[in-house]
C-alpha cells in the first residue's frame, strides 16, 4: 500500500525539481527524502524520476502518481475539513482564489450574503489569474476558486478529474469616451480601432494575437490591472481599452461609454475544485451561494451594463 508521507515527498519534489530543495521545503534533510522516494519508487515497481542535468524530471508513472496523489490529498483536506465543520455547527473556513474582475463584482456579493445569512463561514480570498488559481486548487493551497476561460477554448489542463461548475458568460467590450466616434455604435469590430492607442491589461496575448491577424500592431499606450484606474485613464483620453463585462457591474465611470467587441468569444465564469471538498459543509455553503450571486447579476432586472 502506498504511503501519504511518501507521496506528499514525490509531490514536492515534482513540485521542486530537486531532492535538496524538496527537502528544504518539508522540513527533511536531503537523505531523508532520498531514502523516501527509493522506498516509494520499490513500492510501485518502477522509476518515479530520472535526472536531466542538474535537475529532476518525472517519468511518466511519476506523472500519473503525481496526479493521484493530488486526488488522495483533497480527500484527506475534505475529510478535515468536514470534521471541523461538524465541530462548528456548519461552521468553518474556506479559502477562495478567483480572478481580477470578480472582486469589484462576484465576491463582495458572495461575502456581504455570508455575513448576513450564514456569519460562521469564514472566508479568506486571493486574487490570482486562471492558471496559477487552478495550481492552488490542485495542491490544496485553495479550497475554492472562481475561475474564467473563452468558450471556444477546450478544457483547460488538470481540470478534467475536478468539479467545475458555470456561473454565467460575460462579453469583451470595448470603453471609450462618450465623445468617441464610435461611441454611436451597436456593437465594435477590431478592425476599425487599427489607429488608436490602448490602456490594456498585462494579460493581453488573445488581444494581440488578434490585433496582429488583422495585420496591425496596437500602440499601447498604458499596461494597468486595476479595473479603476483603466476606467481613469480612459477618462483621460490616453486611449481606449478593452475590458470584460464583468468589470463593468459595479461602476462605470461618468463620460464613458462601453460596446460589445464584434466576432468575439464569450467568456466563462465557473467554480472550480475537488469533489470531495464539495460534501464540506461550509465549502457547499459558499458554492450555493456563488451560484446565487451569479444568478442574480446574470438574470437581475437592470443590473447587466449596456
Amino acid at each position: 500500500m502506498l504511503d501519504v508521507h511518501q507521496l506528499q515527498v514525490l509531490a514536492e519534489v515534482a513540485r521542486t525539481g530537486s531532492y535538496t530543495a524538496a527537502a528544504a521545503s518539508l522540513g527533511y534533510t536531503q537523505p531523508a527524502v532520498s531514502y523516501q522516494m527509493r522506498r516509494l519508487q520499490q513500492a510501485v515497481g518502477a522509476p518515479l524520476v530520472v535526472r536531466v542535468g542538474r535537475g529532476l524530471e518525472l517519468t511518466e508513472t511519476g506523472h500519473t502518481l503525481v496526479r493521484q496523489a493530488d486526488a488522495i490529498f483533497s480527500v484527506l483536506r475534505a475529510a478535515d475539513q468536514e470534521v471541523a465543520s461538524v465541530v462548528a455547527r456548519g461552521g468553518g473556513l474556506v479559502r477562495m482564489v478567483a480572478f481580477q474582475s470578480s472582486f469589484v463584482t462576484l465576491v463582495p456579493q458572495l461575502i456581504g450574503r455570508l455575513r448576513s445569512t450564514y456569519p460562521e463561514v469564514r472566508v479568506t480570498v486571493v486574487q490570482a489569474e486562471p492558471v496559477e488559481a487552478r495550481r492552488m486548487i490542485r495542491t490544496g493551497e485553495a479550497d475554492l476558486g472562481l475561475l474564467c476561460n473563452w468558450e471556444n477554448e477546450d478544457l483547460p489542463e488538470g481540470e478534467g478529474t475536478m468539479l467545475r461548475q458555470e456561473l454565467m458568460t460575460d462579453r469583451r467590450c470595448v470603453l471609450m469616451r462618450e465623445d468617441d466616434p464610435l461611441a454611436g455604435r451597436a456593437s465594435i469590430d477590431l478592425s476599425a480601432l487599427s489607429s488608436r492607442d490602448w490602456v490594456m491589461e498585462s494579460f493581453r496575448d488573445r488581444f494581440m494575437a488578434a490585433c496582429t491577424n488583422l495585420g496591425f500592431q496596437p500602440r499601447i499606450t498604458a499596461t494597468v490591472d486595476d479595473v479603476s484606474a483603466i476606467q481613469a485613464l480612459v477618462a483621460s483620453g490616453l486611449g481606449i481599452s478593452l475590458i470584460s463585462e464583468l468589470a463593468l457591474y459595479a461602476h462605470v465611470a461618468p463620460g464613458l461609454v462601453h460596446r460589445p467587441l464584434r466576432n468575439w468569444p464569450l467568456r466563462r465564469t465557473y467554480a472550480l475544485l475537488w469533489p470531495d471538498m464539495a460534501r464540506v459543509p461550509a465549502v457547499a455553503t459558499v458554492l450555493r451561494e456563488i451560484r446565487t450571486a451569479a444568478r442574480a447579476m446574470r438574470d437581475g432586472p437592470g443590473e447587466r451594463p449596456s
